[in-house]
């Protein structure tokens, strides 16, 4: 059944349409599954491409593909087994939320950190006389009897492994993460109205997952697939990538290096990355052209600011990649507090009313299209706030790390959230995390032994800087906007988190206990305990004073001035070129090692528009559509060859 134009309308009501049903339940159960198993198989056991790392994971991108193209097969031959295009809104809003937990999203931190707390002990490191003392026997599974050793090194022959160590830790950590994420699922709720209905932002990666639900013989999918441009990029890349798996075997087939490599523009002026990256070429051409501007603007302008470091010899700041330069990292962080921020200030009044609303129901607020409640959103945001700050409390963190770290958190999601919904970009991180940003501000004499440690815990929440999940939250709240009864999604979404959380657990303590942890992946879960601890251990050892070393945390106040700035001269100069998102991703990770990409797609969706207009972009979508699924059908192509050939010494193919 097709949707009515009406749900493309914002402030539309919800199409009375089955979207929630044991069909698309059951596929996106197996899309979840395939996708869980591809991506950590193909990091841990193959030691290959890093598919998660995206803000729409390609782990997760090719097997909806798959389930998208079959199911135009289906309908076309007239089956009525075919799935609805808002049914696969369903899978698609299942699948974001799901592959945000594997690998580098949640599960790798967590059994990384926790398994490695005692196993990777030493008598050199010292670990054993700072911080085991500090951590409570529910904290972490011990390694009393050997128990971590046969998880990183792998169990004997003949032997079972003692996996009942892990029962209490992982009940009470579920606990944590389950009340983190439900804080970020009602803060979603409560926004959702104002970022898609008041201020419309694009969601842009939303848009191409939307464009592959459109099955129907009139559905963008079959257009795409029609168009000589799809076909055309589509085959640049597979011959790229083809012929690079031919240099896999001899090297008569000399690779094409693709990937590019770093120059300098000057001598301490830090190195630029020319690197393409077709996925990132492919979802960029969806975002607007201010904001891709701004970004690449911003990226070659902090190169500037590095090099200025660099020629001072001020050591806060001086780095040989703008990501490595600490004082840049807090001027982006502040920054991205700042966008936060703003958000609940543009929000203020839609936010009265959900307060409102949340203490007299019977009022006339209607959030009948909303996820929750917003009673219950409120009082479940305040309810796991209550719960996390006891969890944080009874773990050893004292009460003053608990309202700085918390709070850091929630906007740190909330801040990178709002950057993925209006900027589009798939690989953007933050480069100071909540926990690293509360022990600099305090300084270690102030927080001592105990609040380090758990503070080293919240590596956990890492995701390499993409947000927890409450980008894919976001996400996919928009995927099924206006599309399915909202009420009835909500369930299914956070089961679909949950799903994602137990295959992954699962299928990583298999992985460990089969083929030994510390032998796993190229980043992998040996490097996720000696970063976290050994780093605390550092900060011991030699203390931190407040407000970090060489006062590096001034910076998060720089970015923050600096953003309110730019912001209030957005609004009030319309016409003002320079978008101050770009400040709050300026030198991070992920937009760096894709700046070259994101200045070809800039410049060629420049000349599209000045060329054609908007008329000329839309057609130019199934070009970049193409790229997409080239790189999606080269990377399984590549797992498939390194399964047969070169098992557990892969080549990493997609990575940024």
């Amino acid at each position: 059944m097709a949707i009515a134009e009406s749900d493309t309308h914002q402030g539309a009501k919800t199409e009375n349409v089955r979207a929630v049903t044991f069909r698309s339940i059951g596929a996106a159960v197996c899309v979840i599954g395939v996708s869980v198993w591809w991506d950590e198989w193909m990091a841990y056991y193959m030691g290959g491409s890093n598919i998660s790392r995206s803000h729409f994971p390609l782990a997760f991108l090719f097997p909806f593909m798959v389930l998208a193209i079959g199911n135009m097969v289906i309908r076309n031959i007239g089956s009525h087994w075919a799935l609805t295009r808002a049914e696969l809104r369903v899978v698609l809003a299942m699948g974001l939320v799901a592959i945000a937990v594997p690998y580098d999203g949640v599960t790798g931190h967590l059994l990384g950190v926790l398994g490695g707390v005692y196993y990777f002990a030493s008598a050199e490191n010292a670990w054993d006389f700072y911080i085991h003392d500090t951590i409570p026997s529910w904290l972490a599974p011990q390694n009393n009897n050997g128990e971590m050793v046969w998880f990183f090194e792998g169990t004997p022959a003949g032997q079972f492994p003692a996996v009942e160590v892990w029962l209490v830790p992982l009940f009470w950590w579920t606990i944590l993460l389950a009340a983190m994420a439900f804080a970020a699922f009602c803060l979603v709720v409560m926004l959702r109205k104002q970022w898609v209905d008041h201020e419309r932002l694009t969601y842009p990666l939303v848009e191409v997952g939307q464009i592959l639900t459109e099955t129907e013989p009139d559905g963008q999918l079959l257009r795409v697939l029609k168009s000589p441009l799809f076909w055309i990029a589509f085959g640049l890349v597979m011959f790229l990538k083809l012929w690079n798996i031919g240099s896999y075997f001899t090297p008569a087939f000399p690779p094409i290096p693709i990937e590019g490599g770093q120059f300098r523009v000057a001598p301490d002026f830090p190195f630029l990355i020319r690197r393409i990256s077709f996925y990132a070429i492919g979802f960029g051409y969806f975002a607007r052209l201010d904001v891709l501007f701004s970004v690449w603007f911003f990226v070659l302008l902090s190169g500037f600011e590095v090099f200025v470091f660099n020629k001072l010899g001020y050591t806060p700041g001086a780095a040989d990649r703008q990501w490595q330069s600490q004082a840049l990292a807090w001027q982006s962080g502040g920054a991205l507090i700042f966008l936060a921020l703003w958000s609940l200030w543009m929000a203020r009044s839609h936010l009265r009313d959900v307060w409102q609303k949340a203490r007299v129901p019977a009022c006339n607020v209607d959030d009948t299209q909303e996820l929750l409640s917003y009673r219950t959103a409120v009082f479940g945001l305040l309810f796991s706030v209550f719960l996390i700050m006891a969890w944080l409390f009874k773990a050893g963190m004292d009460l003053f790390v608990i309202v700085t770290f918390l709070p850091i958190a929630l906007l740190t999601f909330l801040g990178i959230s709002r950057v993925i919904a209006e900027l589009g970009l798939v690989y953007v991180y933050y480069q100071v995390q909540p926990f690293e940003a509360a022990l600099q501000i305090w300084g270690t004499p102030i927080i001592g032994r105990a609040s380090v440690t758990v503070l080293s815990f919240m590596r956990v929440f890492a995701s390499i800087g993409k947000g927890f999940v409450m980008p894919a939250f976001t996400q996919s709240v928009k995927s099924v906007d206006k599309v399915v009864k909202p009420r009835t999604i909500a369930v299914v979404i956070l089961g679909a988190l949950a799903l994602g959380f137990v295959l992954s657990v699962a299928d990583t303590l298999y992985l460990g206990y089969t083929y030994g942890a510390y032998n796993l992946g190229n980043m992998g879960l040996r490097k996720v305990a000696p970063s976290a601890f050994g780093r605390a251990i550092k900060a011991i050892r030699n203390p931190i004073p407040m407000g970090g070393k060489g006062g590096v945390v001034k910076w998060a106040g720089v970015g923050m001035l600096v953003m309110a700035l730019l912001t209030l001269i957005r609004y009030w100069v319309p016409s003002w070129p320079l978008h101050p998102i770009g400040l709050a991703i300026q030198g991070n990770y992920g937009v760096t090692k894709t700046v070259f990409s994101i200045l070809i797609v800039w410049a060629a969706k420049s000349m599209l528009m000045q060329i054609g207009g908007a008329k000329l972009y839309d057609k130019g979508k199934p070009f970049f559509i193409g790229l997409l699924a080239a790189q999606a059908v080269s990377t399984a192509l590549v797992f498939a060859v390194d399964w047969f050939w070169f098992p557990m010494h892969g080549h990493n193919v997609h990575n940024f």
